[in-house]
């Protein structure tokens, strides 16, 4: 499957953001209020996720980064997704998982930064 082409050095695009929200500011801030509450939830799923159900979760995260233009999260989610044969003893899924981590922190403090917080 061929990859997205997301610019992973944006951790947030306020373009994508704001065509996504109608340039409406509030609505911006609760969307990314939502995401920061709901996007810890998701890589807890993840790390608990057995292979049969890591694509979906990788999937539903990538998702969700994707919708508010958080392309440098989505686009690990992205690979986390395709990556095949995970298993808890899989040094492949540690490594995912703390890039993803990482990754999710710099989008939560670019939130923070905007003002919006998890409620």
């Amino acid at each position: 499957m061929a990859e997205s082409n997301w610019d992973e050095d944006v951790v947030l695009d306020p373009e994508h953001l704001r065509g996504f929200s109608g340039g409406d500011t509030d609505f911006e801030a609760q969307i990314l209020g939502v995401f920061a509450e709901k996007a810890p939830d998701y890589l807890v799923d993840l790390a608990g996720a057995d292979a049969s159900s890591w694509r979906s979760y990788a999937h539903k995260l990538k998702g969700a980064a994707r919708s508010i233009g958080a392309w440098r999260l989505a686009r690990q989610a992205e690979r986390a997704e395709h990556q095949d044969d995970v298993h808890d003893d899989d040094a492949r899924k540690a490594e995912v998982l703390r890039e993803l981590n990482t990754r999710l922190q710099q989008l939560l403090d670019a939130i923070k930064e905007r003002g919006c917080e998890a409620g």
